[in-house]
């Protein structure tokens, strides 16, 4: 039973995209995993350059300029950072949170310095490494606050720490990491339904072509594979459509030749059953005369009599029998000769009408003997394309046939008429009519469809058969038939020379 194109689709489609959503689920949990991390690597590098580029800017600025401390201010206040400047004897000379060292309330003070840095801890903070030695993240002593702590020396000799709060970083990480996973679920969905398109797109021409393929492991090659484009898809359904093709025709050439080889052997069993037939029959009616000629010689030699008139009436049913023989030692040959192909067929142009007149002649007395009314119909002078002497024999067969089995009103017909590049020629007698299952072998040899003649008659039945070939000789159709009071046989013999050409061509 075939199965449902449907969950044949599917399970291919669903693997396909199993495996691909699978991908995209495993790239999201590992960026969930390491997400913060490198997040937070990220921005510990900004905040590096950052604090880089503020020293650059603090370091730009002239402490004998009256503008001095409005610009550290500005500085601090345009990167969002806090900074303190040490000066070379280790005091608190400036402090983002204040501006100077006496005035500043940003920082815990201490003896003679209110320098944040003395006073903070360095601490091993989980995913911060950094391969610059002059930026660290320090703990605040108190208030447990940790930094990252950029330092630089000044052109100037002095001391530069850049403070940037950590929780601000952990901050934008951690909103970050909320907004990623709020995301991530509704993404995945959307990203499988548009990969759910996408490969149901994609495998329609391979489902599509395994569903060909199938059919063509039935034998079936009507379905063939669309165009699919120029790449390697393309490719393969031109290359099936190419095979199926092939193999279509591969098959049909097999089949034909499977059908000869039937035929083939049909014909040499119907050959072989003809030889045996035709061997069987041969013996069959040589074996009667060869038998009474033996006995009637074997009484002549032993002087069964010595009355002059019974031996003469045994030599008389010697000759009979002999001549009986010899008649059908003579249709034998004749029909091996017609069967045989060997002689050259050469049409002539003869007058038909003629030889029907004579034959007619030479039989009249059989006529008469037999009480039969002939009525012959053909014109006196009608001229034909043929073998003259082998339709002879095809008339005299029909009407020695007709004669043979005319009862009732005892009347043979000969007509013709116009088929067109053929004259057509009838025989018809009065009779009993052919039975369905004798029409189709009367053509054979030696088959008699009436049983009750004698072999006395001279009847062998090979005159038919004689027909049947000579006519195929000639390339024209001949038939029996059934009509009413009688039976009908016909044969065609071609009004024109170009007729054999038309039909050798």
């Amino acid at each position: 039973m075939k199965k449902p194109t449907i969950l044949r689709l599917h399970r291919f489609r669903i693997k396909m995209l199993a495996a691909v959503v699978a991908v995209f689920m495993v790239f999201f949990l590992m960026l969930a995993l390491f997400s913060s991390s490198l997040l937070f690597r990220a921005f510990s590098n900004q905040t590096y350059n950052t604090s880089a580029d503020v020293a650059d800017a603090v370091d730009q600025c002239d402490p004998a300029s009256p503008m001095y401390h409005f610009n550290l201010s500005s500085i601090s206040s345009n990167n969002n950072v806090s900074f303190e400047i040490i000066s070379t004897d280790g005091f608190l000379s400036y402090s983002s949170g204040g501006g100077s060292a006496q005035s500043s309330s940003h920082f815990i003070t201490s003896g003679s310095t209110t320098a944040l840095y003395p006073y903070m801890l360095t601490t091993n903070y989980p995913n911060f490494s950094s391969s610059s030695p002059n930026f660290e993240i320090k703990n605040k002593i108190g208030s447990n606050i940790k930094y990252f702590i950029y330092t630089r020396n000044l052109s100037s000799g002095e001391t530069l720490h850049v403070y940037t709060p950590v929780a601000d970083i952990e901050t934008v990480v951690d909103v970050a990491d909320k907004v990623y996973s709020a995301i991530c679920v509704p993404l995945l969905i959307l990203m499988s339904g548009i990969l759910c398109l996408l490969v149901a797109r994609f495998t329609e021409p391979l489902v599509e072509m395994s569903d060909i393929t199938r059919d063509m492991a039935a034998l079936n090659f009507e379905r063939k594979c669309g165009n699919y484009g120029k790449d390697e898809i393309g490719d393969l359904g031109r290359s099936i459509n190419t095979l199926s093709n092939s193999l279509d025709a591969a098959l049909m050439d097999l089949k034909d030749k499977n059908i000869r080889l039937e035929k083939d052997i049909e014909r040499r069993f119907a050959l072989d059953n003809a030889r045996k037939s035709f061997i069987s029959n041969v013996s069959h009616e040589l074996k009667t005369p060869i038998a009474i000629i033996s006995g009637y010689a074997e009484g002549l030699c032993e002087g069964i009599s010595s009355d002059p008139e019974i031996i003469k009436e045994y030599y008389q049913i010697i000759y009979d029998e002999s001549q009986k023989m010899n008649a059908l030692v003579v249709e034998l040959l004749e029909l091996s000769k017609l069967d045989s192909d060997t002689q050259i067929f050469t049409p002539e142009q003869f007058d038909i009408g003629h030889r029907i007149n004579l034959l007619l002649s030479h039989l009249s007395l059989q006529f008469e003997n037999n009480g039969i009314d002939v009525i012959n119909l053909v014109p006196e002078h009608l001229s034909v394309y043929g073998h003259g002497d082998k339709l002879e024999i095809v008339l005299k067969n029909y009407i020695t046939n007709a004669m043979a089995h005319c009862s009732g009103d005892k009347q043979i017909i000969v007509d013709c008429e116009d088929a067109g590049s053929c004259w057509r020629f009838k025989v018809f007698n009065t009779g009993s009519h052919i039975s369905n299952e004798d029409m189709n072998e009367i053509w054979d040899s030696f088959y008699r469809a009436d049983k009750s003649h004698e072999r006395s008659e001279n009847r062998f039945g090979l005159g038919l058969s004689i027909v049947k070939s000579i006519m195929n000789n000639h390339r024209c159709a001949y038939s029996a038939k059934n009509v009413d009071n009688g039976v009908e046989f016909m044969f065609e013999v071609a009004k024109e020379q170009k007729y054999y050409e038309e039909i050798k061509d």
